[in-house]
Parts: C-alpha cells; sequence; structure tokens
C-alpha cells in the first residue's frame, strides 16, 4: 500500500492547531473607486474649484465697476457697494470651508435644519417682507436684507439628496415619493411664487427634477407630475400681463413697439453688448451703468461685462461656466455614493440653469427673468447660498479617504487632467 505525505495543514486534533485565515483588511474607501476614476474624480474636483474661484473673483471686479457711476450720483463711496460684495464673499468662503469639513453624519441634520430654517424666513418674508420690482422676496433682520429664496435653493438640493438617498427602490411608489420629497419640494415653490419670484421657482423647479431622475424615480411618475407643473407655469403666464409680455418679446423680439417701456431693458442690454465689441470700451468705461439699464450689477451684469471686456469676456464668463459644470456631472457620474451623486446633480442643475437662464435673458433668447448669474453678479445671498453648495460639493468629494489622500498637498502629486478624458488606470 502506497502512502503520500501531504504538506497541507493538518485538521484540528490531529496534532497541530487549526491556522486561522488571515484576516481581510478593513476597506475604508468608497467600493468601486478604481484608479480611474480616482484620478477622473481629483481632476473633476479641479475642475469644480478653479471656476468658483475664478468667477467670484471677477465677478466682485465688474460688480464694483458697475457700481461707480450710481454711488456717485447718490453721493455715496463709490467703491461701498464693490467691498460690500467682497464681505460677501468672505462670508460666503467661510461658510464653505465649515461645510466641506462636517462630519458625515451630520449631513442629514444639517439639511433638514435648514430646509425648515429657510422656508420659515420665506414665509416670513410673504407676510412682512420687503418688495421691489413686483416681487416681495427680501426680509430685513437687523442691519442686513437677505434673500431667504436663495438659501431655500442650497437648503433644498442638500435635503433632496439626503431624504432621496434613503428611499432607493421605494421611490417607485407614489406615497414614498410624495412623502416627504415632493410635499417640501411643492412648499418651497409655493411659498417663493407667493412672493411673485417666478425665476427662482422655476430654478427650484429645475432643481428638484434633476434630483428626482438621478434618484432613480420612474420616467411614468416623472411625466405624471412635470405635466401639472408646465400647466402651473402657463396659468401664471396667461394670468399675468407682465410675464406675458416679456415671453411674446423673447418670442418676437421685432414686436417691440414701445422701447422706452417694456423693451427699455432687453433694448439697453443689446446696446452695451454691441458697444463692447470684440474687445470690450475697457474696464469701467460702460456707458449703459450710468443709470440706463437697470439692475446693471445683479441681473444684468452679463451686458456689463460684454460691454466693458467684450466678445472675449463674455466668452470667458461661458467657458468657466462650462468647465464648472462638466466638474459637477462628472463628479455626479463617476461617483459611487448615491448621496453624493444626487446632490451635486441638484446643486449642478441649480448653478447651471441659473447661468443659462441669466445670459439667455440678457441675450435676448429667454424672457426677461429676474435671477442673478451665480458667483458673478451683485447680492450678498446669492452670493452665500451658492459658495455653501460649492463648499457641500468639496465636503463630500473629502468623505471618500482615497479621493481626501489625493486631494491633500503635497510636492510630488500634481494633477494629471488627462485623466478626465479616460486617461491611464486601471
Amino acid at each position: 500500500m502506497a502512502f503520500r505525505l501531504s504538506l497541507s495543514t493538518p485538521p484540528a486534533g490531529f496534532g497541530a492547531p487549526p491556522v486561522a485565515a488571515p484576516a481581510e483588511p478593513e476597506v475604508t474607501a468608497t467600493p468601486g473607486l478604481t484608479l480611474k476614476a480616482k484620478r477622473q474624480l481629483i481632476a473633476a474636483y479641479y475642475l469644480v474649484l478653479f471656476p468658483v474661484v475664478a468667477l467670484t473673483a471677477f465677478g466682485l471686479v465688474m460688480t464694483m465697476s458697475a457700481n461707480t457711476v450710481s454711488a456717485i450720483s447718490a453721493n455715496q463711496n463709490p467703491y461701498t457697494k464693490g467691498l460690500k460684495q467682497a464681505a460677501f464673499a468672505l462670508a460666503g468662503l467661510v461658510v464653505a470651508l465649515v461645510l466641506a469639513h462636517l462630519h458625515r453624519r451630520l449631513w442629514q441634520t444639517v439639511a433638514w435644519a435648514a430646509l425648515i430654517a429657510t422656508m420659515v424666513l420665506q414665509a416670513m418674508v410673504v407676510v412682512q417682507g420687503i418688495s421691489r420690482g413686483g416681487n416681495q422676496n427680501w426680509l430685513r433682520l437687523g442691519p442686513v436684507e437677505i434673500q431667504p429664496s436663495e438659501a431655500i435653493k442650497f437648503a433644498l438640493a442638500l435635503w433632496l439628496g439626503s431624504v432621496l438617498a434613503l428611499k432607493k427602490e421605494a421611490l417607485t411608489r407614489w406615497f414614498d415619493l410624495i412623502v416627504p420629497a415632493l410635499i417640501g419640494i411643492a412648499g418651497a415653490m409655493g411659498l417663493v411664487l407667493l412672493g411673485r419670484d417666478a425665476g427662482t421657482a422655476l430654478v427650484i423647479g429645475v432643481l428638484a427634477v434633476g434630483a428626482l431622475i438621478l434618484a432613480g424615480v420612474p420616467w411614468s411618475k416623472l411625466a405624471a407630475i412635470g405635466l401639472p407643473l408646465v400647466a402651473g407655469a402657463a396659468l401664471l403666464i396667461l394670468t399675468d400681463a407682465g410675464r406675458l409680455e416679456r415671453v411674446r418679446l423673447a418670442l418676437n423680439p421685432e414686436s417691440c413697439t414701445d422701447p422706452l417701456d417694456s423693451c427699455w431693458q432687453i433694448t439697453q442690454a443689446s446696446y452695451a453688448l454691441s458697444e463692447g465689441g470684440w474687445l470690450g470700451t475697457g474696464l469701467g468705461a460702460s456707458r449703459q451703468k450710468w443709470e440706463y439699464l437697470s439692475q446693471a450689477d445683479s441681473d444684468f451684469i452679463y451686458a456689463i461685462i460684454g460691454e466693458e471686456v467684450g466678445l472675449g469676456g463674455t466668452m470667458l464668463v461661458l467657458l468657466l461656466f462650462a468647465l464648472l459644470g462638466f466638474g459637477l456631472f462628472r463628479i455626479v457620474r463617476l461617483h459611487p455614493d448615491r448621496f453624493t451623486q444626487i446632490t451635486v446633480g441638484a446643486i449642478g442643475c441649480w448653478l447651471m440653469a441659473q447661468a443659462l437662464i441669466n445670459i439667455g435673458m440678457v441675450i435676448q433668447v429667454l424672457p426677461v427673468i429676474g435671477v442673478p448669474l451665480p458667483f458673478v453678479s451683485a447680492g450678498g445671498s446669492a452670493l452665500v447660498s451658492s459658495l455653501a453648495a460649492i463648499g457641500v460639493v468639496i465636503g463630500l468629494m473629502r468623505l471618500d479617504p482615497e479621493v481626501a489622500e489625493a486631494l491633500r498637498p503635497r510636492s510630488r502629486r500634481s494633477l494629471r487632467l488627462a485623466g478626465v478624458f479616460g486617461g491611464g488606470g486601471r
């Protein structure tokens, strides 16, 4: 009889104790994040950060330039409003840094608290707010005036990410979709519409639809939700003479018969863009800001950019927004975390929709809708809310240990932009 010597581990109780299998190392990185995806995410991080910094800095310069004449005519310091905008930018930076370092478990609590607080403030606007240009959208709190509807956009994006990420497959059922997501969306839009701010309500609608799509809500339910929204928007336009006139002029600009009344703003914006030409009239040399173009530092700041900096300046702004949008939606596509996908996607829909609406209004592609150009237009509430949203994006990126480690400043590490377009890695 032949015997063979086995070199395998002897069984327990046969002269040797069993050998335990090596413990699996604890995985701390986001599951499914390949080296290639990590590099692309890091590149997307910088594609978000750089445009935001550039747009904010450029906006401070243009805001100060657009306000000098109106301040002098009012016997005020010509740099007061510009410095005030710089103070808001600093406050927004502080808020963004705080949110970027917020602990993961606090996000849901912050989201609920932020949405409730901003909706309460918006309700106060409806009751005792300040009305300007037909919109009751400002609230005085001590020495400052705030616009809660701007903060609602930020709070709703964070809240929808938190709520929809937990629902997952349950979003195929109407009850789980209505409670609490659709109730929160309807409450936010309703309060803003009570202040007659249809432009902000439109942006909120785009934000909400983007979040619902990314959350995986079936298209049949999205259609059922969208049809009443479209009908409601049509009703708001048809029952308001001012809104109906703006839509008519956008569809047929040649029909303008009274350039000193309904066509005044779009006519002056056209003059500003045409006078700027290729290179612009020079920084500070705008003629339309001499109180010809109303809201020159906020809603129509893009026209002043075209006049003073020329076509090159307007194209630079478009390029920066394109990079920002590409970076945000690149994060949505690559990051495996559901909460990050929905939240960053909602923020991206908000910022890109608002930028397109503002620019489309100035170049007469869309009706005149009073929404600011993100990071560029004057307005403390809008700037702080937008910077806070970017702080959330940075914070969500840093939740992944691998990405956070790669983002730490090191002399031997450099950004590979080629990774954005599918560069190396496994």
